[in-house]
Parts: C-alpha cells; structure tokens; sequence
C-alpha cells in the first residue's frame, strides 16, 4: 500500500510539493490542509484529494502516515509538532523554523514520538551543487582554501511568489520569517556546509534592504571561516541590475574550479605558469530524490539524507549571520555538530 501523504498549506510550495507527492512511486497524496477557502478549492480541484481548513481534523486522518508542511515561514511549528503528536512522519520545507532553539525543540518532539522529522532539503540535489561537491570530493584541486558563492538578480520574487489568496508578499515581511537571508540562505549555505565538514569557527555577515523592503533583506553577504583556514564567502542579492546567475569559484592549492554560465570548469597550472582548463560535465537536477529518500527512510530502506545535527548546524550558523549583521561583529560559535558524515567526502 502507498504512504499516504498529507500537505498543510497550499501555496506555491504547497502546490510544488503536492505534485512531487503524486510523482513518486509508494506515495499517495491523501489530503491538504489550508486555511484559505480558494487553496482548498484548487485542491480539490487539482488532486481530488480531501480538504481541510482545521489543523487537528487534518492530523487526525487515520489515513495519513506522513505530514508535508509548507506554510509560511513563522508557522512551521504548530503543524509540525501537532502531526508528531498524531504519529505521522513530517517532512518541513525550509528553513525548518527560524532559530536552533525551535528547531531543537521540534527535533525533541520527533525523538518521544519515533518519528522522522526531515527538513526539504531539496537544492541539494540541484545539478551545480551536485557537479561542484563532486569536484571538490574528487581531491583534483588539493584542500581547499576558498569557497565563493555569489548570486545576483534583479527581482521582487519576495513580493510575489505567495499566492493571491493569502498574502502574496509575506516574503517580504519579517514577522512571517521573509527575507532572502532565510528563504534563500538555507540552500546556499547548507550546501556549503554540506562540503565542508569542519567546524566553523565564526562568522560575519551584512544584511541589507535595498529596494523591496525596508523590513526583512533583500540582499545579504556572509564571510565563514572554518577551521583548517578554509574561508567560504556567500552573496545572495535580488538589488543587482548586472546578474551573475549561480557561480561557485573554489581554489586549492593545486587547482581551481569555476561553475558559472551552466558549465564548470577545472583550472590548473603548469610548472611554467601556463594555465589548463578541463570541463565538467553539468549533473542534473533531481529535486524528487527528496520524496524518494523521504519515503525510504519512513519504511526503513535509507538513512534520511537531511539528519538533524545538520539542520541544528545550519539554524546555529543562520542565528550567528543575524547576530553578526545586527552588531557589526564577528560572530564566534562552538560548531559541536559539524561532522564528516558518510558516503561523500568532503573538504576537510
């Protein structure tokens, strides 16, 4: 029999991960849970699926084995805790709450209950991530040193990405957890520390709100430093008219790597300073490995692929980027979680 899957929220996520449900093979999308009368109607109408505008009639369905939560931001944590309680599986769009506390206090919920809480971690299976983890694993270009992840565009995505039902805008608004550092910032830097199994020793961060807010960012920049002096910078702006679409630069002592354009690249030298360059063929995406890995895990054939010292390890260096942009200081933090991990190597 399939898991049967439940989904709170039906927004523009909310409608990705309904989908994603129906895609994968062993899941059956049984219900969504949304507090807006045209959400549940587009429910309804899309998946002919059961619709409920009540949290606790929602987990109570005796035909739900795992709960999907993709509300906004600020309300991950009422659905979450109230589907462990019921016995369901949850898996949590990012970020999974907005402090390591909360997520603490969730991942604790989950440990009395036996259940499994895994954050969607999905742009970890973007194909960028993918091709540059690889390289960086393969050894090619010796320990690495630098990591550079830039992003710029000119976009109101945080305006607009919400459906019309209910509040189209509230990325844009820090109460409901807006803002590109925790909308965006989740992926980057997860990925980051995804690669990088040291502990980071501290952090420094500028937070801005350039045009589309004057509440929550819209443009963010954060120095890392690891332990080993392995220095990881992230930029993420949606102010900058020149784009710079997704490039990751990482040097080592014996190489260089460049992903930018959709194509990587290997740099090396030459003892008489003449300069290789090596293309990487480009992995593809594959954001339903998540469901796949998700549904595994529930019936006990994987290891999920997001465990919760990773999460707590991202939440711990995202509260150290606010605390940092607030003062003007660097931020140092104890990194207990970091951990080598298994399967991929990782910089060290």
């Amino acid at each position: 029999m399939p898991l049967g899957i439940g989904v709170a929220g039906f927004g523009a996520m909310g409608r990705w991960h309904a989908n994603a449900a129906q895609r994968t093979s062993g899941l059956k999308l049984v219900s969504v849970l949304d507090i807006t009368p045209t959400c549940r109607k587009d429910a309804a109408k899309e998946h002919g699926c059961d619709t409920f505008a009540k949290l606790d009639e929602f987990v109570a369905d005796e035909r739900l084995d795992a709960v999907v939560v993709a509300t906004p931001s600020n309300a991950h944590v009422e659905p979450v805790l109230a589907a462990l309680r019921a016995g369901k599986h949850v898996l949590c769009d990012k970020p999974l709450v907005q402090t390591e506390s909360q997520a603490r206090r969730l991942f604790t919920a989950a440990e009395k209950a036996k259940r499994l809480l895994m954050t969607f971690q999905n742009r970890r299976l973007d194909g960028h991530f993918l091709t540059t983890a690889d390289v960086v694993a393969s050894g090619k270009l010796g320990p690495v040193q630098d990591i550079r992840y830039t992003e710029w565009a000119y976009t109101n995505l945080m305006q607009t990405f919400g459906v019309k039902g209910y509040r189209p805008g509230w990325r844009s608004e820090a109460a409901y957890g807006g803002g590109v550092l925790l909308d965006f910032g989740p992926h980057y830097i997860d990925q980051l520390l995804q690669m990088v199994s040291a502990p980071v020793e501290s952090v420094y961060a500028i937070m801005q709100h350039r045009r589309w807010t004057r509440d929550a960012d819209d443009q963010f920049l954060t120095v890392i430093r690891f332990r080993g002096d392995v220095t990881a910078t992230i930029e993420v702006a949606h102010v900058a008219h020149p784009p710079i679409r997704v490039c990751w630069a990482i040097n080592g002592p014996d190489g260089g790597y460049l992903f930018e354009n959709d194509k990587g690249r290997i740099y090396t030298h030459t003892a008489s300073r003449k300069e290789k360059v090596r293309d990487v063929r480009k992995k593809p995406d594959d954001w339903d490995g998540v469901y796949r890995n998700f549904r595994d895990a529930i019936l006990g054939k994987a290891e999920p692929m997001v465990r919760p010292h990773e999460t707590l390890r991202l939440m711990r260096v995202l509260d150290a980027i606010r605390r940092s942009s607030d003062s003007g200081c660097v931020v140092t933090l104890r990194d207990e979680y970091a951990q080598a991990g298994r399967g991929r190597k990782r910089a060290k």
